[in-house]
């Protein structure tokens, strides 16, 4: 029997991508993957130390992973595993870390673990010996290039890691170290075997994308947009984050290329101009709205998503009301809004004028009000119009853990994160609905409907509001929840039989 490996991720894209690689390289050295909490031989939890809840969930895992198999080995890497090392390996003694700066160390791991299952050794020792003897080891960050992804339809790209900002609230700098980049070359590289696996989509991710820099060409992510668009045919590219302070000429006329999604989530963190001076970050508001118009400019009716940071130190009721109105200015399609946590290491975390966490919560539930009415807003706008989606997966097959621990299976958005629907049936048309805002007709599915990653043309029927049911009566079945990245894919919505 093949010995077997589960898997939970927290936190960003990057952590996703890095966690499909390790998937890929366990399931090469004869690993079988099982479901989270299942009690493998191997747990693997990639941690997140962006907030204190994400790393409260980690140690949560951490210790129902080694309640769940006593004999099994909790295998700890990611961000936090890189900043609180000591304290993670506390949680038990088959709790072994490898800290986020050698995580490409897993991926060589694989197949010892493999071995020492073969001959019935303790995985925790073969694991810790492994570890010792590849002391010093010179950091790979971009050794995670799975060929295939378990976990998810769309596959990712990783072209950047670390960051060179020093955001007083973010610990997440400190875990990954300054700002590297892929060679465009390899990059290229990487995408075009991407595309001949068949992927309609590849998401382009990193820690910061803004600060990409060819180590060699001193090409910036534009130049490295432009050369992927040129040496592919057909694949799309989506962009997971950006810095409003880095939208200039060449981004926008990247970005206004059709084969790139329609879609930027901006790292905005503060619509108040001192509060985003307290966060030290590189830009003011009147920036934010020249970034906003240059991109609408661009590519008009595009999904505007930002994030924001609120209660942080200081923030007045003045100063909150400040970013309000100017997310009132800019309408975005949706807002990933948190309340601020404190970080360890940070110079936030030492800042008078903590604001109450009552009140900090208060402040993200009026934002999410607007966000809910902004998103509504814009899938109302595209009503009439045509868009293309990447099916995930259809209803009736194997429920796949995603890198969260959530099934993912349905269809995704395809030019903006917000546009979606659902699919299913034979080819020819169909229509679907989603429960809360888009109807979409089906132009044409493939008949392969078992195979993830197909683009697929649709025109876009209606809005819904929200609450209002399942749509046309002859529409039967339903489909979770596919991936966070799609917002209006957030409520389940249905498929046709």
């Amino acid at each position: 029997m093949k010995p077997s490996v589960s898997f939970r991720t927290f936190g960003c894209r990057l952590n996703q991508l890095e966690t499909e690689a390790i998937a890929a390289a366990f399931e090469t050295a004869g690993f079988g993957t099982a479901p989270f909490g299942s009690g493998s031989l191997v747990t693997v939890l990639n941690t997140c130390t962006v907030t204190g809840k994400a790393e409260q969930k980690a140690r949560r895992e951490i210790r129902a992973a080694l309640r769940g198999n006593p004999a099994g080995l909790v295998l700890v890497t990611g961000c936090y595993a890189e900043v609180e090392g000591e304290a993670l390996a506390a949680l038990g003694e088959r709790a072994v870390v490898v800290p986020g700066s050698a995580k490409d160390l897993v991926l060589d791991l694989a197949s010892r673990l493999a071995e020492a299952a073969e001959h019935g050794l303790d995985p925790v020792d073969e694991a810790r010996a492994a570890l010792a003897s590849a002391s010093g080891h010179a950091r790979d960050p971009f050794a995670f290039r799975p060929a295939s992804f378990a976990f998810h339809a769309r596959p990712a790209l990783k072209v950047q890691d670390g960051c060179d900002n020093a955001c007083t609230y973010c610990r997440v700098r400190i875990a990954r170290g300054r700002a590297v980049s892929l060679p465009v070359a390899e990059a290229l590289a990487r995408a075009r075997a991407l595309a001949a696996s068949g992927a309609a989509e590849i998401v382009l991710t990193g820690v910061n994308l803004s600060q990409y820099h060819d180590p060699g060409t001193g090409a910036d992510f534009a130049a490295l947009l432009e050369a992927l668009l040129a040496g592919t045919d057909g694949v799309a590219y989506r962009i997971s984050s950006w810095e409003p302070d880095r939208v200039d000429g060449g981004f926008a006329r990247a970005f206004s290329n059709p084969r790139v999604r329609a879609h930027v989530h901006l790292a905005l963190q503060s619509g108040c101009d001192a509060t985003l001076g307290r966060m030290a970050r590189p830009y003011r508001t009147d920036r934010v709205r020249e970034a906003v118009a240059l991109l609408r400019g661009a590519r008009p009716g595009f999904f505007l998503g930002v994030d924001l940071i609120l209660g942080f130190p200081g923030e007045t009721d003045a100063e909150f009301a400040e970013t309000l109105a100017l997310l009132d200015e800019l309408r975005p399609a949706w807002i990933h809004a948190f309340p601020y946590s404190p970080r360890p290491g940070t110079r936030a975390a030492l800042m008078p004028g903590k604001v109450p966490e009552r009140v900090a919560g208060e402040r993200v539930a009026l934002v999410m009000e607007r966000a809910r009415a902004w998103r509504a807003d814009y899938a109302r706008s595209r009503v009439g119009s045509e868009t293309e989606l990447v099916l995930e997966g259809i209803e009736g097959s194997p429920d796949v853990e995603d890198g969260l621990g959530a099934p993912d299976r349905a269809v995704a958005a395809g030019p903006g994160a917000g546009e979606a629907g659902a699919a299913g049936g034979a080819t020819g048309s169909r229509t679907g609905t989603s429960d809360e805002f888009l109807g979409v007709l089906v132009e044409g599915l493939p008949p392969e409907l078992d195979r993830p990653g197909v683009a697929v043309r649709v025109s876009i029927l209606e809005a819904l509001p929200g609450g209002e049911g399942l749509g046309a009566p002859d529409l039967r079945g339903r489909f979770v929840a596919p991936t966070r990245s799609d917002p209006l894919l957030s409520a389940p919505g249905v498929l046709p039989l």
